[in-house]
């Protein structure tokens, strides 16, 4: 499987609610070099699911991690994927941007698909205070239970008085 099928896959699957597809390809390797393709698409919160749920129809999928950023009135995640990991093939890298309104934090669970994608849910859940429907245990992973500050949230009132320290790209991001 190529970057090609899989995206046609997509294409095929969620039409117009996959927005700006693209397959960008960039060399990896020290020793041996390559070339890989990774595809990059916008999805809705309501077709993460499909979407998915596409990936998985087309062979076995990894979850690397759900990275997120916040964007001010909106908070972006990227789920990374894998599509056809482990094969002989090889993989076929796939990252999903989903927005949600800080107004309304909700995206639905991947763990009925991908177990495994509950370790980086739940670390979301801490750090950015967002809901994930399903999810079968959001206790904290990282956090203390009790504490209701989400740090990766740039809106945090109380973030000031628990940053010790930043780096220099997250001085830039303010």
């Amino acid at each position: 499987m190529n970057a090609q099928e899989v995206l046609a896959a997509l294409k095929d699957a969620l039409g117009e609610r996959l927005r700006t597809p693209e397959i960008r390809t960039r060399s990896v390797g020290v020793k041996s070099p390559r070339t890989i393709e990774e595809i990059w698409a916008h999805i809705d919160r309501e077709s993460l699911l499909e979407a998915v749920g596409v990936l998985k129809s087309l062979g076995p999928v990894h979850i690397s991690i759900i990275s997120g950023n916040d964007l001010g009135e909106e908070i972006e995640f990227l789920y990374h994927l894998e599509v056809g990991f482990g094969t002989e093939g090889g993989e076929v890298l796939v990252t999903l941007r989903l927005r949600v309104p800080k107004s309304d934090p909700v995206v639905p669970s991947l763990c009925g698909l991908i177990p495994g994608a509950q370790t980086t849910e739940r670390e979301k859940i801490e750090f950015f205070g967002v809901t994930f429907a399903g999810i079968p245990d959001s206790r904290h992973l990282f956090l203390p239970e009790d504490m209701e500050v989400h740090p990766w949230r740039k809106d945090e009132p109380e973030l000031e008085k628990l940053v010790k320290r930043a780096v220099k790209w997250e001085e830039q991001d303010g």
